[in-house]
């Protein structure tokens, strides 16, 4: 892994680009040093409501979206399933000095308790990979934690959002979080329902708050009062 600004990034992320200035200001421009398109869509969604306690990162990469969330959340559970993308979650949580608020786990999010396989797309970065059927990685539903607590869930599964939420079902209805998804049919078409993510936060009597992003791809839902 390679550090780029405040980032320990994998070493696949930085392997296109052969001059050192353009490869550093498009990796701070993603992984969200300053401002940039990611870190401004978690911003927009988070100033939708209050901060709370708990806080859950689902598809964590190298840890720009729950540093974020640890300005408004005490603990945050970080997934991150790629073993040299986690390697640089941990590297960058332990620089930060934000640890000791944060439980990482090297697992994928899914319905069920399962083993998986990751796979990009040729000569992209880390962020593109997806399950693409049986592997070594374990995946794991959000309900095994036994969480009693979950104020805000994000997702960016590259499709698998609907399995998550699947296995998600008792947290969701015990809790009611916010929760945001990045919501893009095609990849979601992958595994099954293109609208599936949506059907099962509605079914559960969640409401949508707001899309947001330049695209209008990431979902923002809520849990009407009790």
């Amino acid at each position: 892994m390679k550090k780029v600004g405040d980032f320990w990034v994998p070493d696949i992320d930085l392997r296109r680009w052969a001059r050192w200035g353009k490869m550093r200001r498009k990796t701070l421009e993603y992984y969200g040093e300053g401002s940039g398109a990611k870190t401004d869509d978690i911003r927009a969604a988070l100033s939708r409501f209050e901060g709370g306690r708990v806080a859950l990162d689902g598809g964590a990469h190298v840890g720009a979206y729950t540093r974020i969330m640890l300005e408004r959340f005490e603990t945050v559970y970080a997934f991150e399933p790629a073993p040299d993308t986690f390697a640089a979650l941990e590297r960058n949580l332990r620089d930060w000095g934000v640890a000791d608020r944060v439980h990482a786990y090297q697992a994928a999010l899914s319905d069920k308790e399962e083993k998986v396989d990751l796979q990009g797309r040729p000569g992209r970065r880390s962020v593109t990979r997806r399950i693409v059927g049986s592997g070594d990685i374990p995946a794991m539903p959000i309900d095994a934690l036994g969480l009693e607590e979950l104020d805000f869930l994000k997702l960016d599964l590259e499709g698998y959002e609907h399995r998550a939420l699947i296995g998600a079902r008792e947290t969701l209805l015990r809790t009611r979080p916010y929760v945001l998804f990045e919501d893009k049919e095609h990849k979601a078409e992958l595994y099954g329902d293109a609208r599936g993510a949506h059907e099962v936060l509605e079914s559960l009597g969640a409401k949508l708050v707001a899309r947001v992003g330049k695209l209008q791809n990431d979902w923002l839902y809520g849990f009407p009062p009790a």
